[in-house]
């Protein structure tokens, strides 16, 4: 007895109480999957079945003429019922001519006793039949069972309980999780078929919240039976999961632990492999991760615990940063996270500093499509790369003003366009903000008023756009032409606003020395709006 295959209509007719029976019509369905089997006598067909069964009927209650009878066997097929048996002894001496014909069209198997028989020997047969190959399934998925939970505590857990499911059933199997694992099995299996093929897929659930699906390709086989194997597998799969969680967090706990302490006081019980980069002429990086549901993305209740998600996060940054050289280590800190990043690979032709922001791009655009993290904006702040564990604190700081700087709010004032996913900036790309974020507020302020006061005055008063135009002139080298064309006006509008400028800086503004105390007016003023600005938000 083959339990990975369903009962077919081809099957049924092989148990004894059939040996009379004659298949009349519907010969191509004999494969069509048998559940249950059920006597019926009443014209309302769909009322009484739920599909997959085989149907018993003498046909006394079906109601007199062929029409009534047609519309009972279209019944069974549009209930997806696997076939018909007709005693051709009481109402029926043949089955009608456009019962067959309809049969044959929708490949309905319709077996005829010639001979009366009793619908008890043959319900009793078949369920017994049916009873029994469950529970011989029942007894082998027990077994099976078993196995997947024994190899959880081998050595790749996971890929063992894949290799065991293909070898039980001959179907391909795909692992996916939200911790960034991606597993086929046979490896030579193209992901592609999973999309071609007829597939069933199982949730693994881990803590109360789905962290990742288990697929596989039917292949004939009965789908009921196949899913409740998928289903033991999971759940093996689970358990390792959540054990593996456990390791860790116990690991992340130590490591919270010395990050806390080197960004505190520049030293710490550091692991062996950070020294070991260090040793090897790499450097080493700091980055402050700062997160904000994302405003375009409907609030979903997230029933992940907190634990389980700073698990995934720390798989997911490690997977990202490996391909380009740079080895991780994270904890949450306040209200951020904190990264420490060490090059494994300082011969690289690329800076750290380009690699660790292509590692971060890869690593959100993965998070987009997570159904846990979709739905956060994050926002991260790098310090400049060095090599002197005491220094930690300094750079931490570094780390902490470009992401006050990368802000969410601060994002989405730039030239008002709405806030992307993520969104990253070094502490070396600050340039004169760098001293901006290390000066008092109101010494800035005061100079901006100082320097610039005049013209935003002006503005406020007036509705007019004097200071962005002597932006757009200094960021044009002073170039009357590309000016005009950057703001989208006339030469001559430019030529009176200019005029407008010098009216109210004076006419030595646009001296060498004049123009640099501006330019830095300038780049303060939209530093103190962007800082406002995010204190607002």
């Amino acid at each position: 007895m083959d339990l990975q295959k369903p009962i077919t209509v081809e099957e049924i007719l092989k148990r004894p109480p059939f040996r009379h029976a004659r298949i009349v019509a519907g010969r191509r369905g004999l494969k069509r999957p048998v559940r249950w089997v059920h006597v019926l006598e009443v014209s309302n067909a769909s009322a009484f079945v739920n599909g997959h069964e085989l149907i018993l009927t003498t046909g006394v209650g079906l109601g007199d003429g062929e029409d009534a009878i047609l519309r009972f066997v279209q019944q069974l097929v549009e209930s997806r019922v696997s076939g018909l048996c007709i005693e051709l002894v009481q109402r029926f001496t043949e089955v009608p001519a456009c019962i067959l014909e309809y049969a044959e069209k929708h490949d309905f198997p319709i077996i005829a006793f010639p001979q009366e028989v009793r619908f008890i020997d043959i319900t009793q047969d078949l369920q017994s039949y049916i009873i029994n190959r469950h529970h011989q399934q029942l007894l082998a998925l027990e077994a099976i069972s078993k196995r997947f939970l024994e190899l959880t505590l081998q050595p790749k857990g996971t890929s063992q309980i894949l290799k065991l499911l293909y070898q039980k059933t001959g179907c391909p199997v795909w692992l996916r999780d939200d911790w960034g694992t991606d597993i086929l099995y046979p490896e030579n299996i193209q992901r592609s078929h999973f999309q071609s093929h007829e597939t069933l897929c199982q949730p693994i659930v881990a803590l109360d919240a789905q962290v990742g699906s288990l697929h596989m390709i039917q292949g004939g086989k009965d789908p009921e039976y196949m899913q409740r194997l998928l289903d033991r597998a999971a759940t093996a799969i689970a358990q390792e999961l959540l054990r593996n969680m456990s390791i860790e967090e116990r690991r992340m706990r130590t490591m919270q632990k010395w990050i806390e302490e080197w960004l505190q006081q520049g030293k710490a019980e550091f692991p062996e492999e950070l020294v070991s980069m260090l040793t090897g002429g790499g450097s080493l990086a700091l980055a402050a991760m700062g997160s904000a549901a994302h405003p375009s993305t409907p609030y979903e209740s997230d029933d992940a615990p907190e634990d389980a998600m700073m698990v995934q996060i720390a798989r997911m940054i490690h997977r990202a940063f490996k391909p380009y050289g740079l080895h991780v280590w994270m904890a949450p800190r306040e209200e951020q996270w904190a990264v420490v990043i060490a090059d494994q690979h300082p011969s690289s032709p690329q800076s750290m500093l380009q690699r660790i922001k292509r590692a971060f791009s890869d690593l959100f655009n993965q998070w987009a499509a997570n159904t846990a993290l979709h739905r956060y904006r994050w926002s991260v702040g790098i310090s400049q790369s060095f090599r002197h564990l005491n220094k930690a604190p300094h750079y931490w700081k570094q780390a902490i003003l470009a992401l006050k700087v990368n802000g969410p709010a601060m994002a989405q004032n730039r030239d008002q366009r709405p806030p992307e996913r993520y969104s990253l900036i070094g502490y070396d790309d600050l340039h004169a903000w760098q001293l901006f974020l290390q000066v008092d507020p109101e010494v800035l302020s005061a100079y901006v008023e100082n320097q610039i006061g005049a013209l935003l005055d002006y503005d406020r008063q007036n509705g007019t756009e004097l200071v962005r135009t002597l932006e757009a002139y200094f960021a044009t080298g002073q170039s009357k032409q590309r000016t005009a064309k950057a703001l989208y006006i006339h030469r001559q509008t430019l030529y009176y606003r200019l005029e407008q400028i010098s009216t109210l800086l004076g006419n030595n503004w646009d001296t060498p020395e004049r123009r640099m105390a501006l330019d830095i007016a300038l780049a303060t003023h939209r530093f103190l709006s962007m800082k406002k600005n995010h204190t607002a938000g």
